[in-house]
């Protein structure tokens, strides 16, 4: 990771401020990051919903480990993966929308 160690000053109103502080945290950046990818003509792109999408990863996995448990305890000879199909699918689809969004903001 590169060491940023100059600093650049600039004047603005309390209000300015106000607002660069708003945006930055909407897209969740801070300011510096923020202005620096403001300044040198980056994308500043948003993609929502990767909380939901990681929850739904974790109880995937958190099913197939149960699954597997039971698998290799015997417990178990024959294993319906229907729900966790489904769970697959549901989670794909999420995951098209979020990288739609993040393509056409490029």
């Amino acid at each position: 990771m590169r060491k940023r160690n100059s600093t650049i000053t600039i004047r603005c109103t309390d209000d300015e401020r106000r607002r660069i502080k708003e945006k930055a945290e909407s897209h969740g950046l801070n300011v510096s990051d923020l202005v620096l990818r403001s300044a040198l003509g980056k994308k500043i792109v948003v993609a929502k919903g990767l909380d939901e999408t990681n929850r739904q990863i974790k109880a995937i996995g958190n099913n197939i480990n149960q699954i597997a448990r039971a698998v290799n305890s015997g417990q178990v000879r024959a294993v319906g993966l229907e729900s966790v199909h489904e769970d697959l699918q549901m989670l794909c689809g999420m995951l098209g929308q979020l990288i739609s969004e993040v393509k056409r903001c490029r």
